[in-house]
């Protein structure tokens, strides 16, 4: 029994994103892997993540969810837009921000909280019209 739940923990152990800081290398090594998500966390509300992979894009939210092919200026629009966000990101963050980004593969994970909501993540869910009013 022992042998059994050291072999689960040790499964689960390497099942694990693990956490990097949120520099532009850091946020590179997600994004080669072409499957990663992108997801925007605010205090109330539900979170809403945007998936690639291949060349699709997959949108979730508390609306029906939304798959299809995604452009290569999209690309360059979301990288952009992640990279502006990485930029902001505030080193001494409160603990608990009223919203942040998260971008994660299956091998890494990272957190960014920016100093200021600028880059509102509503209009590049409009840009790419996955959002509707």
């Amino acid at each position: 029994m022992k042998r059994i739940l050291v072999i689960l923990i040790c499964f689960s152990s390497i099942g694990c994103a693990r956490t990097i800081e949120p520099t532009a290398e850091n946020v590179n090594k997600i994004f080669a892997s072409q499957d990663f998500t992108f997801e925007f966390h605010k205090t109330g509300e539900t979170t809403k993540s945007i998936s690639f992979r291949d060349d699709y894009l997959v949108y979730k939210s508390d609306q029906p969810t939304v798959r299809r092919e995604i452009s290569y200026d999209e690309v360059l629009l979301i990288n952009d837009f992640i990279q502006n966000i990485v930029n902001l990101h505030q080193q001494d963050a409160d603990p608990a921000p009223s919203f942040y980004y998260v971008v994660k593969n299956t091998a890494y994970t990272t957190t960014i909280i920016p100093d200021q909501e600028a880059y509102y993540f509503e209009a590049l869910l409009k840009t790419l019209k996955l959002y509707e009013q």
